[in-house]
């Protein structure tokens, strides 16, 4: 396929075109190639054991030396958080802002390869000059700092790549949305706008961060008792806005989670959060009353083992949730995400939490723009072509609507895996497809989700498990067997069942043994009529494992 990319400029989604997170963009111009963005996904508890999941890069591995370079649009984990699984396969520099590659330095230190990934530290407004592309930053505003739309540029066409983006008022210093840059760039001509669909469902624009941060400050002095408050690690405007709620309630700001300490090292470091009160952790303050406390936390998604859920289930050396207590999720639900954070907000209540939400109190604003910002947009960007990517299929029809609706002209929208050409002004999904996969995190490790041992791992956590273990003499007679399961029944129900299963069938399986010997046609039978007992008295049909050990063949089978 390395030949089929030559002439005209290709895009390719490998994630992220029609699912919201695990980002992953591939452009080609002349055989050559950029990658925008390595994010991650998140899972849902389909998948135990893993919350993180990353488009597959296996495509982009065969255009080793040709890949120019991995472009990182911001610092959040659905755009970022992959790098170091990802940039393996793409051997290139990496560019992002200062913010953004903070963030991707401690992430490539946990994995050893700080020292191996070239990385390039670009500002807002400046532009990479590759073989075949260029890359102009453009400022935009969304929930973190320093994100920046992508105006690339190459002989065949102009895209403007801008995934996660809102208009704002600006009185939030940290936030900056180049409108001269953007109106610049139409001067030049936009062939195609990959845009943001999150919230193409909204029909007016959200509140500014500016009005969020008025209503914290409202809000939290009036509450009572002990208050802890959760948002995104990397939502730096919005940790300002507690810390200063903090001070005007007279409360101390207490950090809790790793990702949000780092996260407020780095925005120091780039000289954010300047003139703000003294920050503490947890053991810094020992004994302090909750009344006097205002706990920031990191877990506002429900993470496994984050601070919020271990406060949650209460395993919390330092706060004991109770009927005195506020609670603060001053974020969004990330799509998937909705049964966990819903479970821990549930157990929250049942222990008298008083819970607030965007969705009882203004106390969070989203990051991405709603049809009167798309709009506004448009106008601004006056594209040929939008492209609608980072939303469910449902979003992405919605986007294509509103477009055409708005006057703009083509609209095209695709899958992952799709193959997009721009050549001679007309933009076409062409007939060929690239192969993509998911991979999840488990513990450290890639393992695909379409992979048998994902598919082993469902089975069971739906289907329970059943382990047999018996004993063959060298003559093919049955001398023991044993079945055993932590999760068909209670413990001193299944001792029962399992005894009762044995002694019925002990002899028909030693006949069986004996007649036919211990081949793969016997194997079978003894798990499947082991397992057809079970089922006959569970109505469960268990994963069925089968350990047998044959007197003097020295070897299990």
């Amino acid at each position: 396929m390395t030949d089929t990319f030559k002439k005209g400029l290709y895009f390719i989604p490998l994630g992220g075109a029609d699912e919201i997170g695990m980002n992953l963009y591939a452009y080609s111009s002349n055989g050559k190639w950029i990658v925008v963005d390595a994010g991650y996904g998140f899972l849902n508890d389909d998948y135990p054991g893993m919350d993180m999941c990353y488009a597959s890069p296996l495509f982009l591995e065969q255009f080793e030396g040709q890949i120019e370079g991995l472009f990182i649009t911001h610092a959040h984990e659905d755009h970022m958080g992959a790098v170091a699984q990802i940039w393996p396969a793409l051997k290139c520099p990496v560019y992002a802002t200062p913010f953004a590659m903070g963030l991707i330095k401690e992430r490539l230190k946990e994995y050893q390869m700080e020292d191996i990934v070239p990385l390039k530290t670009v500002h807002a407004g400046e532009s990479v000059q590759t073989d075949s592309f260029n890359v102009k930053f453009l400022a935009l505003v969304h929930s973190v700092p320093e994100t920046c739309g992508l105006f690339i540029k190459t002989q065949y066409g102009n895209v403007f790549h801008a995934t996660d983006w809102r208009m704002d008022d600006g009185l939030t210093k940290i936030l900056h949305f180049d409108d001269d840059g953007l109106k610049k760039a139409s001067e030049e001509g936009i062939d195609i706008f990959v845009c943001d669909s999150t919230n193409v469902l909204i029909d007016k624009r959200q509140p500014s961060e500016r009005e969020i941060r008025e209503n914290l400050l409202e809000l939290i002095p009036q509450i009572k008792g002990g208050i802890v408050a959760t948002c995104f690690a990397s939502n730096i405007m919005r940790l300002e806005s507690l810390i200063l709620a903090a001070q005007k309630a007279n409360r101390t700001p207490i950090l809790m989670g790793r990702s949000l300490k780092t996260n407020v090292l780095i925005a120091k470091e780039c000289g954010y959060m300047a003139d703000l009160p003294k920050t503490y952790t947890p053991d810094e303050v020992e004994g302090i009353t909750a009344d006097k406390a205002l706990y920031i936390c990191t877990g506002s998604q429900a993470n496994y083992r984050s601070a919020l859920s271990i406060i949650a289930k209460g395993e919390s050396k330092y706060v004991k949730l109770d009927n005195d207590y506020t609670v603060i999720f001053s974020s969004k639900i990330i799509p998937g995400n909705e049964d966990k954070i819903e479970r821990m907000q549930e157990r929250m209540i049942e222990k008298g939490v008083n819970v607030i939400t965007e969705e009882t109190a203004p106390v969070h604003t989203s990051g991405h723009p709603s049809k009167e910002e798309l709009k506004t947009m448009y106008e601004l960007l006056k594209p040929k072509i939008v492209l609608p990517v980072h939303g469910d299929k449902r979003f992405i029809r919605a986007h294509e609507r509103f477009a055409l609706s708005c006057g703009i002209k083509e609209v095209n929208a695709g899958k992952n895996g799709d193959v997009f050409r721009f050549l001679d002004g007309k933009l076409e999904k062409t007939q060929e497809t690239v192969e993509t996969d998911v991979i999840g995190i488990d513990r450290g490790r890639s393992v695909s989700l379409n992979s048998e041992l994902i598919a082993n791992r469902r089975r069971i956590a739906y289907n329970c498990s059943l382990f047999i273990s018996a004993v063959v003499s060298k003559d093919n007679h049955l001398l023991n067997l044993e079945i055993s399961s932590i999760d068909i029944l209670p413990s001193a129900d299944w001792e029962e069942l399992s005894n009762e299963v044995v002694e019925k069938l002990t002899p028909i399986l030693d006949t069986e043994i004996l007649n036919r010997g211990l081949n793969a046609q016997t194997k079978d039978f003894i798990k499947s009529r082991i397992r057809k007992e079970v089922y006959q008295r569970t109505k469960i049909k268990p994963v069925t494992f089968l350990h047998i050990y044959q007197q003097g063949e020295n070897q299990c089978q």
